[in-house]
């Protein structure tokens, strides 16, 4: 039986440094940690133990439901300046070419103007790929920008790879970048944070050090 294609979305323990060390250039004391809800998704105790190498001490917890969420906490993460440390990335399952005037996925949201070649990625709206994102976001492919087109399926959605030859095995990157996250929050009006806390189970999550 053929393995089924992954889903995961890979924390960069360098990228939390980095961004932590910009942040405490001023004085840890004056910075303060947002770990309610995991630490939205980033894994509180990664985040605790990376922020208390650098001198950190001040952090709020489920304890502190009420407080606002600290100003830097965008920063800390990279959704806003620095690197983002969270990357989702799914695997390219399928590549195929249309023609002019074809269009692509269910509703027919999307049509070809050219001859285009689009790559079927493996990630959906039930892995919390926001569907608002259908025709207005994108992704990063060998650093290419490459839009999603098409309206994002439950477990699937479609990126012109057109200008960036891809092969089936191929992985496609989304919130790689400070812009790219803007949009894809922006077009569901919801705040950057909530991305990665809103990633399904079936996401796997790796801390890694590259």
């Amino acid at each position: 039986m053929p393995n089924s294609p992954r889903r995961r979305v890979e924390f960069s323990a360098d990228a939390l440094r980095d961004n932590l060390r910009r942040l405490t250039a001023v004085g840890s004391r004056s910075i303060v940690i947002d770990l309610r809800c995991d630490a939205y998704g980033y894994g509180a105790s990664w985040v605790r133990a990376a922020a208390e190498l650098e001198g950190c001490d001040r952090f709020l917890t489920d304890d502190n439901p009420l407080e606002p969420i600290p100003p830097t906490t965008g920063e800390l993460f990279g959704l806003s300046a620095g690197r983002p440390v969270a990357t989702l990335i799914g695997e390219i399952v399928a590549v195929k070419s249309i023609t002019s005037g074809e269009s692509v996925s269910y509703g027919y949201t999307w049509t070809a103007q050219r001859t285009t070649q689009l790559a079927l990625v493996s990630l959906g709206y039930a892995d919390g790929v926001p569907r608002s994102g259908s025709n207005v976001a994108s992704a990063q492919i060998d650093g290419v920008s490459v839009p999603v087109v098409g309206r994002i399926a439950m477990d699937q959605l479609v990126l012109d790879v057109t200008n960036c030859p891809v092969v089936v095995g191929d992985n496609a990157l989304f919130w790689s970048h400070p812009d790219e996250i803007a949009v894809w929050a922006g077009s569901a009006a919801r705040d950057p944070l909530s991305l990665v806390a809103g990633l399904s189970w079936r996401v796997e999550r790796e801390w890694i050090a590259e």
